[in-house]
């Protein structure tokens, strides 16, 4: 049964990670910065942030740590190619899915000990 997060699209926003991205909030703030961390609950980490207010008051964070309930939407660069990023994304939860159950079927292999 695939995880939460990939049948969403929450997985893509994690494939964002260390691009820069511009989170809008529900409270028509606007946040640019440097994607550092997405949980699977779209909770999001910028480093590098620029905020502005929208009567235009910018302030620059050097981190900020923003509530999945508030975010509106998630702006990326143009040149992203949103399905290749899903694609991978769920390519690499397959293959650790997959290795995690060969270790759970076959468990570790250990070398005969000699005597």
């Amino acid at each position: 049964m695939p995880s939460r997060n990939e049948k969403s699209l929450v997985c893509f926003i994690q494939a964002l990670v260390g691009t820069t991205v511009v989170i809008e909030c529900r409270d028509d703030i606007a946040i640019r910065g440097q994607l550092e961390f997405c949980d699977d609950d779209m909770h999001c980490t910028l480093v590098n942030a620029i905020r502005v207010t929208p009567e235009g008051q910018k302030t620059t964070l050097e981190r900020i740590f923003i509530r999945a309930r508030m975010i509106r939407y998630v702006h990326f660069a143009p040149s992203i190619d949103p399905s290749a990023l899903i694609e991978e994304k769920r390519r690499e939860g397959f293959e650790g899915a997959r290795h995690y159950a060969r270790e759970a079927a076959f468990g570790p292999k250990n070398e005969a000990k000699a005597e």
